[in-house]
């Protein structure tokens, strides 16, 4: 019955004349069962509902992406601290995170140094992520994948955690470290020499170029303010 009570085995036709009289549905809700157990409810509110449910359902998930991090096995303790912190952003916001370190020349003969980097940034996430794909050698590099644990998935929707990736993102930008800008890397095979040329920092050239586009943004912005002054 509507209010929950059982009202026994009873003939089909007392059951249609039940609801009928409620002017509510006979509903069959466990049709293998002997007898088939049947409700008496208004059928359109419960499909209304039930929609309305899954509407919220899935207005309240998020499309997990898969966020990149790149490293070298000589990434200083410095720029893994940026790192570290990229890939928690990532984590907070519900994503993925693939570790990609890149081997260079005979690199790969260290790969305790290359193990020994990714479990740092495992340590710094453990309590954000459990480990998809475990630190293994792939190609010319060695992958890891975190995936966001089930309180990290809940939690990403939260204003208090797009405000927290903000503030966070911005502390960063402001000590040089930029997520958004791809890092460059030179994927020639190159030998260990410790009397090299001293190569380009392509991260700081890269965010010196996005300074610059910016500050153009800014002043053509300011100009055609002032082009439209009387």
């Amino acid at each position: 019955m509507p209010d929950g009570d059982n009202k026994g085995v009873i003939d089909t036709r007392e059951a249609i004349d039940l609801a009928r009289n409620l002017r509510l549905d006979l509903i069959e809700v466990a049709p293998n069962a002997a007898p088939p157990v049947c409700r008496i409810m208004d059928y359109g509110k419960f499909t209304y509902e039930r929609e309305k449910k899954e509407r919220a359902a899935k207005k309240s998930q998020k499309s997990i992406e898969i966020k990149g991090i790149q490293l070298r096995p000589k990434t200083t303790e410095h720029h893994l601290h940026f790192k570290i912190r990229a890939a928690r952003r990532f984590l907070m916001q519900g994503n993925k995170v693939k570790a990609n370190l890149k081997f260079r020349g005979r690199e790969n003969t260290h790969l305790e140094v290359a193990r020994r980097m990714l479990n740092k940034i495992v340590d710094g996430c453990q309590d954000l992520a459990y480990i998809e794909v475990a630190p293994n050698v792939e190609g010319k590099g060695m992958l890891l994948i975190l995936a966001p644990n089930k309180d990290t998935i809940e939690k990403a929707h939260l204003a208090a955690t797009f405000a927290h990736v903000e503030a966070e993102r911005e502390e960063d930008k402001a000590e040089g470290y930029d997520e958004d800008i791809e890092e460059v890397e030179d994927d020639t095979e190159a030998e260990d020499d410790e009397n090299e040329t001293p190569k380009v920092d392509v991260y700081a050239q890269k965010l010196e170029e996005k300074k610059l586009a910016n500050r153009e943004k800014r002043a053509k912005k300011l100009a055609d303010e002032q082009s439209g002054l009387p």
